[in-house]
């Protein structure tokens, strides 16, 4: 499919573009969901945390999505980015605090954890319902800060790694 993208009107960086804008819209899709599911079947207070909630999983989403592409731009196969993928993620989850909570991590642990992505959105959605940390406070904003960030920075790698990758395909 890329290479029929490639000889239409359109530019590689729209390409790109357009991969990121719709793995955000079904990474949002997703948590969204999970939130929704959780409001409905287990009670979970969403609505007091409306604004929160909606800022960490728009950049959770962000940051996660970004992750996806970064792995898509180096990859030279769909199956390469499948595996990778799989690896990687569980990686992160098990060190980010998605399988064990981080205080029953060892402390060597608790300090790599903050390489993963699950990390900073762990926290961001432990900082709404377990901290009850409000919008305006600093921890959580940092925590939003961190995943735009890891966001922006995989973005514009999986970019850079594209355009030169792209040479190759073509």
């Amino acid at each position: 499919m890329l290479k029929k993208l490639l000889c239409s009107p359109l530019r590689s960086n729209h390409i790109l573009y357009g991969k990121m804008v719709f793995a955000n819209i079904i990474s949002i899709a997703q948590l969204s969901i999970m939130f929704v599911y959780a409001w409905l079947v287990f009670g979970l207070d969403i609505m007091h945390h409306l604004p929160s909630l909606v800022l960490v999983i728009f950049v959770t989403a962000y940051a996660c999505s970004s992750f996806g592409i970064f792995l898509a731009s180096f990859s030279k196969s769909r199956q390469q980015v499948q595996g990778l993928s799989k690896l990687i993620v569980l990686i992160m989850s098990g060190i980010g605090g998605s399988m064990i909570p981080i205080l029953m991590m060892p402390e060597f642990m608790q300090k790599i954890a903050v390489v993963s992505v699950n990390y900073w959105g762990v926290q961001g959605f432990y900082d709404i319902f377990w901290r009850l940390l409000p919008l305006t406070d600093i921890t959580f904003l940092s925590r939003v800060l961190a995943l735009i960030f890891i966001g922006t920075l995989l973005n514009f790698s999986a970019l850079q790694m594209f355009k030169k990758n792209i040479l190759k395909i073509v």
